[in-house]
């Protein structure tokens, strides 16, 4: 069954919709193409009209900034936790650590910032053997560790400053990451375990 969305609410079967000001019937939907129905802000199952990392549905952005929330009275929600000691089984309490919705900058500069230790896991090994043997670190190493790092800074810093989801995509579609170079890690020569004394 087809199932069409208004801003990323569902539209009633055989309900009319009203857009704009104008009224159309439902039966209406199955003539409009998916270019028209995104550009009123209609989606049908199956179209993929947005990014579901930025938006819960057409025209429906996430939140940008981390948000506290609240009960419908304005009153502060916190995080529940378990409380073994109330009741015979437990109960679900609140802790007095405040429920935050993260936004899409912090989930960015999270994104942002594993991808950075990823990359830089990748070259640990030389930094661990100069710490440990005073070998020293191969200069395509110390080069594209300090790439790494300022790509890193300068999307984290590029994240804070946006003020659009539109602007926010730009800075995430924008990442450049340096190439991994190619070096050649020469390991110890192992003694063959044939010729060990016994």
């Amino acid at each position: 069954m087809t199932t069409y969305y208004l801003n990323g609410s569902l539209i009633t079967k055989d309900s009319d919709i009203t857009l704009n000001g104008m009224t159309y019937p439902y039966a209406w939907l199955e003539g409009t193409s998916p270019d028209v129905r995104a550009s009123l802000g209609i989606e049908k199952t199956g179209d993929i009209n947005y990014d579901v990392k930025y938006y819960w549905g057409i025209n429906n952005p996430k939140i940008l900034e981390d948000r506290e929330e609240s009960d419908n009275d304005g009153n502060p929600l916190y995080v529940q936790v378990f409380d073994p000691t109330i009741g015979p089984q437990g109960s679900m309490v609140d802790s007095e650590k405040r429920l935050v919705t993260k936004g899409l900058k912090t989930t960015c500069t999270a994104e942002v910032k594993s991808i950075t230790n990823n990359l830089l896991k990748l070259t640990d090994y030389y930094i661990i053997r100069n710490e440990v043997e005073s070998l020293e670190i191969p200069q395509d190493v110390v080069t594209y560790r300090a790439a790494v790092i300022t790509e890193s800074d300068r999307a984290v810093t590029a994240i804070a400053a946006v003020d659009s989801v539109d602007a926010l995509i730009a800075v995430m579609s924008s990442l450049a990451w340096p190439t991994f170079p190619v070096t050649v890690v020469v390991e110890e020569e192992l003694p063959d375990p044939r010729n060990l004394p016994e």
